[in-house]
């Protein structure tokens, strides 16, 4: 769904918590594999596929830049991502959920998931 690229500037704007221009952005990724002009072709895609919002904006000399920030966690795109595999489906979501529980030998995260099913079933009776 994402390019390398995309996700890299995903990545930054998930691990801080303030939302950038694309001049930071350029400033802030480090291991960047793209060139800075091609920042804003990126902004673009990953404001047409719903991944960024624009989160204000900001007076820099005599312009003003727009400032972004993530449309969604990172919890949410993983997810969002393995439900649009083509392989997906419903049948198959309780195996899934099951593999998460069997791996974890946390007792206070195993609670923490019963408590989220049974929030989620009074929602939906």
């Amino acid at each position: 769904m994402l390019t390398r690229s995309e996700k890299q500037i995903m990545e930054l704007l998930w691990s801080i918590d303030e939302p950038l221009t694309c001049l930071e952005i350029i400033d802030r990724c480090e291991d960047k594999t793209w060139k800075d002009s091609y920042v804003h072709i990126m902004i673009r895609s990953l404001l047409d596929k719903g991944m960024i919002q624009v989160d204000g904006v900001e007076l820099i000399c005599k312009n003003y830049a727009r400032k972004f920030g993530p449309a969604m966690t990172k919890d949410e795109y993983i997810v969002m991502t393995l439900m649009n595999e083509k392989v997906w489906t419903k049948d198959k979501m309780p195996a899934l959920f099951a593999t998460f529980v069997k791996k974890e030998a946390d007792l206070a995260v195993l609670d923490k998931f019963a408590t989220i099913i049974e929030e989620r079933k009074a929602e939906l009776a």
